[in-house]
C-alpha cells in the first residue's frame, strides 16, 4: 500500500538530527517536518566517537595515506555502524521504514522492512567531480562498500538531478530518484518588506567555508574594483574568518561560521540574508547550492558559476541574477556592477524567490511519502 499510512519511522544520521547545525540543517528539517505530520521519529546517531577517530588517524598515518579516506569511510566504522543499526532495529520493532541520511550504510539485509537512502552524492562522485582524480587503495574499498549499500536498498534518493542520473546509470538498483531540493530556512519572509530593504542596501553577501576560498578570494579582489564606482558597498562573508585571507580591503567583514542553533548567530545570519543586495559565490564546480537557494528564498538576486547541478535545476538562462563563467576579478566586478545598475532590480528579486517557491520541506516530504511503499 502507499506510504500514506506510515506512523513510525527510524531515521539514521551522521550526527544528531535534532540539532539544526547537523549537515547543513537537512536532518533537522527532514525529521521535524515528518514529526509535524504526526509521524513518530526514532532518531539514531551514527557518528563516530572522538576517541575512535583519534586512534584511527594515528594508525592511518603509519600507512602514509593521503586523500579523503577517514574514519567515517573505514571498515572499522562500517562494522560498528552495522552493529548500531541492528541494535536500533531491535529497539524500535514498530518502525515501518528505516531511512538513512547517507549512501554509505543500509539496513537492507538486516530487516525485511523497507530501507531508504537519502543523501546528496556518493563518495566516488566527490572524488571524480570535485577532485578530478582516481581513488587510492583505501578509498576504493570504501567505494565498493558504498556501492553494495546502494544496490541493496529499496529506495535511493539524491538531492541533485545530475547525481541521480549518474547513479541510475552506474548501479544495478534502478529505484533511484530525484524529488527536488529544499530550502533550509528557520524564518519566513515577506516580499514587499525585504525587497524594500534590499533596494536601499549596500550589502553584498558571500556564504561558504574555506572549501570555497577560491571564489571568495576572487570576489574580494573584484570588490576592490567595484568600490571604485560604488564606494558605499560592503561585502559580508559568512563561513570564513579574516585569518583565512592574506589581505582584506576596507569594507569586507568576515563573520566566520554562524550556527543557526544559537540565537545570536541565527539573528545575524538572517539579518545579512534579508539585507543582501546580491548573493555571490563564483567558485568553479560548486557555489554553495544550499546557501544560494536560501538566499533566493529571501528574494536575493544571485551571481554564481554555471556549475552542473545548478544548470540542471534552473537551466542555462536565468532571470534572477547572472552566471559568471570566469572566476576572475574583472569578470566578477563587471557582473556585480551590471546587477547593481539593473533597470528593473525588483523583478530580479521577485524572480529569484519564485524560482525556489516550490522548494519547501512540506512539498518535499509529500513527495517522499508518496514514493515510499510499505
Amino acid at each position: 500500500m502507499p506510504g500514506k499510512s506510515i506512523s513510525e519511522l527510524t531515521v539514521f544520521t551522521n550526527g544528531d538530527s535534532g540539532k539544526v547545525s547537523t549537515w547543513s540543517n537537512i536532518p533537522y528539517f527532514f525529521t521535524e517536518t515528518l514529526i509535524a505530520r504526526g509521524i513518530k521519529i526514532n532518531r539514531v546517531d551514527l557518528s563516530a566517537s572522538v576517541f575512535s577517530e583519534k586512534v584511527f588517524y594515528r594508525v592511518l598515518r603509519l600507512f602514509k595515506s593521503e586523500g579523503k579516506y577517514d574514519y567515517f569511510r573505514s571498515f572499522i566504522h562500517f562494522t560498528d555502524v552495522k552493529r548500531r543499526i541492528k541494535k536500533a532495529i531491535r529497539l524500535y520493532p514498530n518502525s515501518q521504514v528505516n531511512i538513512l541520511l547517507t549512501f554509505s550504510f543500509t539496513s537492507a539485509g538486516l530487516t525485511k522492512k523497507p530501507t531508504i537512502l537519502f543523501c546528496d552524492w556518493t563518495f566516488e562522485h566527490s572524488l571524480n567531480y570535485f577532485l578530478h582524480r582516481a581513488p587510492n587503495f583505501f578509498e576504493r574499498q570504501a567505494i565498493r562498500r558504498e556501492k553494495k549499500q546502494i544496490e541493496r536498498s529499496d529506495l535511493v534518493i539524491s538531492l541533485f538531478p545530475g547525481v541521480a542520473k549518474e547513479m541510475k546509470n552506474r548501479y544495478k538498483n534502478k529505484n533511484i530518484h530525484y524529488l527536488g531540493n529544499v530550502i533550509n530556512s528557520l524564518q519566513t519572509v515577506s516580499g514587499p518588506e525585504v525587497i524594500g530593504a534590499k533596494i536601499l542596501s549596500n550589502n553584498l553577501l558571500f556564504v561558504g567555508s574555506v572549501l570555497y576560498r577560491e571564489g571568495a578570494t576572487s570576489l574580494i579582489q573584484a570588490f576592490e574594483k567595484v568600490r571604485q564606482n560604488f564606494p558605499q558597498m560592503i561585502l559580508h562573508i559568512i563561513g570564513m574568518k579574516s585569518s583565512d585571507f592574506d589581505h582584506l580591503p576596507a569594507g569586507v567583514f568576515c563573520h566566520g561560521y554562524l550556527d543557526k542553533g544559537k540565537e545570536a548567530d541565527r539573528e545575524l545570519y538572517y539579518k545579512l540574508f534579508r539585507e543582501a543586495r546580491l548573493f555571490i559565490n563564483t567558485t568553479p564546480k560548486w557555489g554553495a547550492f544550499s546557501a544560494t537557494i536560501e538566499a533566493m528564498y529571501f528574494y536575493t538576486p544571485v551571481l554564481i558559476s554555471p556549475y552542473d547541478e545548478f544548470l540542471e535545476t534552473f537551466g542555462s538562462d536565468i532571470d534572477f541574477g547572472s552566471y559568471c563563467e570566469q572566476n576572475t576579478p574583472d569578470r566578477i566586478a563587471g557582473k556585480i556592477s551590471g546587477i547593481l545598475t539593473h533597470p528593473d532590480y525588483e523583478s530580479l528579486c521577485l524572480n529569484s524567490h519564485k524560482a525556489v517557491s516550490d522548494f519547501t520541506w512540506d512539498a518535499y516530504i509529500d513527495k517522499l511519502i508518496s514514493t515510499i511503499k510499505i
